[in-house]
Parts: structure tokens; sequence; C-alpha cells
């Protein structure tokens, strides 16, 4: 479970860097998630924590909205940086066997952390194609998702969580890999 945190943990950081380099100018440009634009993008991943927070603290995340709309653009990364640093103190004494609920169904805390792992490294790629940054992931973490990340992502969940997987298109990095897995490809559909 040591890894499995590190690497969420280390997940968040890379998107709170990546948020922090948003500019305004960015905000309505499209991403390579269909859904969004860069704003929602931003507040799909700050609901993405949210329900983060929540499963690690037994909260049920079922209410907790897809897209978090009421954060004032100037506070997106400042909003996400501080959800991060909760989400780090509720993870910590979690072990890897231990039970939570996690918002696809009950599952132990190493799966839920697997799963969150996958959706923030995912997205964090889509910030970064979006606004022209560094998309590859920090410290192996998508080598380390591509692992898991099928078995992480089950069939019932594709068209309702995730895209069917992006087929023939070329990847430039592990990242990038994890990306088409989930459905997601560089250039905006």
């Amino acid at each position: 479970m040591a890894r499995q945190r590190q690497d969420y943990f280390d997940a968040l950081g890379w998107v709170t860097q990546l948020m922090t380099q948003v500019r305004s100018e960015h905000l309505e440009a499209r991403t390579p998630c269909v859904d969004f634009d860069v704003r929602g993008l931003l507040g799909h991943l700050i609901g993405t924590a949210h329900r983060g927070l929540g499963t690690a603290r037994g909260i049920p995340t079922r209410g907790i909205p897809h897209v978090i709309t009421n954060v004032a653009d100037a506070e997106l990364a400042s909003t996400y940086a501080t959800l991060a640093a909760s989400i780090r103190e509720a993870w910590s004494p979690l072990a890897a066997v231990d039970g939570v609920i996690a918002p696809w169904g009950p599952c132990t805390a190493a799966e839920a952390a697997r799963g969150f792992t996958v959706e923030t490294i995912t997205h964090g790629w889509d910030l970064a194609v979006a606004t022209g940054q560094p998309s590859d992931a920090p410290n192996g973490i998508a080598d380390r998702c591509l692992s898991y990340a099928s078995a992480a992502i089950p069939d019932r969940l594709r068209g309702v969580m995730y895209d069917a997987p992006v087929v023939g298109a070329k990847a430039s990095s592990t990242t990038e890999q994890l990306a088409h897995l989930l459905g997601h490809k560089r250039e905006p559909r």
C-alpha cells in the first residue's frame, strides 16, 4: 500500500503543479477529454479529489458533483492544493486491505487508491496537453498504472465513467498510453 499511496500522492502533486500554470486564456480551451474544456476539467479534478477524500474518510461520495462549479477561476489551483493536502492526511493511516466505499462501489483501500491514481494521472495528462505543459507523469507512476489499469476499469464502467480505449493512435509515452486506455487522445474530439 505504501507504493500505491505514494503514487496517488505524487499524482495529486503533479496535477497541483499543472494547475498552478493554467492561465486565464487556457480556461476555455478544449482538452483531450471530450467532455471538458480546461475550466470544466479543473472542476472535475476538484470533484474527483473530493470523492478521494470522502472515500478515505468513509463519507458517502455519490452526492459529490462530477464537476465542481462553485470555485472562482483564481482559486481553482489553491482549492485543489488544499484538497490534495487533506487527501494525504486522510489516506495515510489506511492499510491496503481496509474496506472503503469508492464512487464505483465497495473495495479495498489499495484498489480505491489505484482507481483514483489512474483517474488523476489521466486527467493530468489531459490538462498538460490542453495547456501546452510537459505531459509525462512523474516517478514512473504511469508505468505502474498501466500494469493494473485494465483491472481497475471494469467493462461495466465503459461508457459510464470511461470511454472505450483509443485504438490505432501512436502514444509518445506511457502516460499517453494510459490516457488512450481510458479513451482520451491528443487531438480534442
